[in-house]
């Protein structure tokens, strides 16, 4: 998957911020570090990968196309979570 770009606006910024303690640059930065990409039940995506502080973050979002991406939102990832990603390839330990 190839990402372009970002499409932020004051709801998905709040709603990460607020709602998760997740800043713009946190989420940019998952994308940025060669993220494991699964396909959600309603038709999203999810990035599972770490920030540059090492921070590991799940975070869903909607492809718009051309390679924009709009973050829905997103966690800091669960026990199993982790497991999951750091098993596979490219998956930190």
């Amino acid at each position: 998957m190839r990402i372009t770009d970002f499409e932020w606006d004051e709801g998905n910024e709040l709603h990460l911020a607020m709602g998760h303690g997740i800043e713009p640059d946190e989420v940019e930065e998952v994308f940025a570090e060669a993220p494991l990409y699964r396909k959600t039940k309603r038709g999203h995506y999810a990035a599972f990968g770490p920030t540059a502080s090492g921070r590991l973050l799940v975070v869903v979002f909607e492809l718009k196309g051309r390679g924009v991406v709009r973050p829905i939102t997103g966690w800091d990832m669960s026990t199993a979570e982790r497991r999951y990603y750091q098993a596979r390839p490219g998956g930190r330990r």
